[in-house]
C-alpha cells in the first residue's frame, strides 16, 4: 500500500449512517491502514458527538474532541485535513461549504446536495478553495458491482442492451413511525428515487454509461401521516414511480417502485446483454457486497453470479486487486473511506468526486422533473438548471436562488 502523510479527520454528524462509517473505520484499522486519525466529532446534539468520540478513543486510544458545530470545530482544530459529512441531506451543502471555506477537504454522504444548485455550490466552493469534495457512494466499489461492470464491459455478457428494475409491494400507512427529517422535502429533498435510489442511479451509470433522457410518472397514492409532537404531518415523499431511461449508448432501462400495491408483491432485476441476462432481486443495492443471482446465456448455459465473480477476480492482476480492493477489503463503504484517506494522504484524485455525484443526482432529479412536467426530460437540462421546477421551492427555502 502506498505510504503518505497521516490524515487528520473529523466525523461531522453522528446519526444513523455515521455509525456505519465508524464501523468501517474500525475495519480499516484492523486491516492495517494506519494513515489516518479521527481527531474530532461534531453533532448539534453534543452527547451524540461525545458518544462517538468515546467509541473511537476506546478502540484506538486516540484523543478525540467533540463539538456542537462546524464553527467550533474550525476554531479549535488547526491541523484538520478532511471531514466526513453524515448529516441530513439539507445540511450537506451548508456544512460542506463551511468546511471547504475553512480549508478542509470533504467526503459527503449521498445525495451530494439536496438539489442541483446545492450540489453546484459545493463544486464551485471546492474549486475556488482548491480542496477535494468527494461523494460517499459505496455500492459501485463492492466486489459484486465491479464484477457486473466487467461482465458488460468486455466480459462474457456482451454488449449491454436493456434492464428492468421493478419492486411492487405494500406498506401499511398505519405502520409509519414518528416524524423525522426525511418526511419533509425541504430537509430531505426527495423520497426513495434519490434516497436509496441514489445507489441505483450511480450503479446504472457505472455499468451502462450516461443517461441522455428520462420519462417518468411519480405519484403519492396513499397519505402516510407521521406524529410530530401532538400534530400529524403528512409524508411528502412519493410512494410510486415508473420511469424509462434512454442511455447515450442506446441502452434502455425501466425502473419502477411502489409500496402502495396491496396483496402479493414482487421484486425483479434483469440486466441483459447481447450474450445473456443476469437475474437478481435487489433494485437499490444490487450486488452491494457479494455478487448474487444467476446468469443465463444465449446458448442455454446458466450459472450463479458468484461464479462470474470468481471469473472476474481471476482476470485481475495483483496490482488491479490492490487498487480495487485494498487490504483485500470488498465492503464498498470501507473502500469509499479508504479512497478518501488514500487520496488525501498521497495527493491523488478521488474515484467519485462531487461532479460525478452531480451526474447521478441529476438523473434522480430528472425523474422528479419529468413526473412534475409530464414530459421527457434531458439530464443535461437538469444539470444546467434549465429544468428545475420540482426543486424550486427547496432552493428558495435554502436561499439558493
Amino acid at each position: 500500500m502506498s505510504k503518505g502523510k497521516i490524515v487528520n479527520l473529523a466525523l461531522v454528524g453522528c446519526g444513523g449512517i455515521a455509525g456505519g462509517h465508524l464501523r468501517r473505520y474500525g475495519e480499516l484499522i484492523d486491516s492495517g491502514e494506519d494513515r489516518f486519525r479521527i481527531v474530532a466529532t461534531v453533532d448539534s446534539d453534543i452527547s451524540r458527538a461525545q458518544a462517538f468520540a468515546d467509541q473511537i478513543n476506546g478502540k484506538t486510544g486516540w484523543e478525540v474532541n467533540s463539538y456542537p458545530s462546524v464553527e467550533d470545530l474550525l476554531n479549535s482544530e488547526s491541523n484538520l485535513d478532511g471531514a466526513d459529512i453524515c448529516s441530513p441531506h439539507g445540511l450537506h451543502h451548508v456544512l460542506a461549504c463551511e468546511l471547504l471555506e475553512g480549508g478542509v477537504n470533504i467526503l459527503c454522504e449521498k445525495p451530494i446536495g439536496i438539489t442541483v444548485k446545492a450540489t453546484q455550490k459545493i463544486i464551485d466552493t471546492a474549486r475556488r478553495c482548491n480542496k477535494v469534495a468527494a461523494n460517499a457512494e459505496q455500492c459501485r466499489r463492492s466486489v459484486g458491482q465491479r464484477t457486473i461492470h466487467w461482465a458488460f464491459n468486455g466480459g462474457p455478457l456482451g454488449e449491454p442492451r436493456l434492464w428492468y428494475a421493478i419492486r411492487s409491494g405494500w406498506q401499511d400507512p398505519a405502520d409509519y413511525p414518528d416524524w423525522h427529517w426525511r418526511v419533509d422535502r425541504k430537509l430531505g429533498g426527495c423520497g426513495m428515487v434519490m434516497d436509496s435510489g441514489a445507489h441505483w442511479v450511480d450503479t446504472m451509470r457505472y455499468w451502462f454509461g450516461e443517461v441522455e433522457s428520462v420519462y417518468a410518472r411519480v405519484e403519492q397514492m396513499e397519505q402516510r401521516p407521521h406524529k410530530k409532537g401532538e400534530d400529524l404531518v403528512d409524508d411528502s415523499r412519493e410512494d410510486f414511480w415508473t420511469s424509462i431511461f434512454n442511455f447515450e449508448s442506446g441502452v434502455i432501462g425501466t425502473w419502477s417502485w411502489t409500496v402502495s400495491a396491496p396483496g402479493k408483491g414482487f421484486t425483479q432485476l434483469n440486466l441483459t446483454g447481447s450474450k445473456g441476462t443476469i437475474v437478481e432481486s435487489d433494485i437499490f443495492h444490487p450486488a452491494a457486497s457479494q455478487a448474487r443471482g444467476e446468469c443465463h446465456f444465449i446458448d442455454g448455459t446458466a450459472y450463479g453470479v458468484s461464479q462470474l465473480q470468481d471469473m472476474f477476480l481471476d482476470s485481475l492482476s495483483q496490482g488491479e486487486k490492490d487498487r480495487l480492493f485494498p487490504y483485500g477489503l470488498t465492503d464498498g463503504m470501507a473502500i469509499e473511506l479508504w479512497d478518501f484517506i488514500d487520496a488525501l494522504s498521497v495527493g491523488r484524485d478521488v474515484e467519485i468526486d462531487a461532479e460525478e455525484g452531480l451526474k447521478s443526482k441529476a438523473v434522480s432529479e430528472a425523474i422528479y422533473e419529468s413526473g412534475k412536467s409530464g414530459e421527457v426530460v434531458k439530464v443535461g437540462d437538469v444539470i444546467s438548471g434549465e429544468v428545475c421546477a420540482y426543486q424550486q421551492d427547496i432552493d428558495q427555502m435554502w436561499g439558493l436562488v
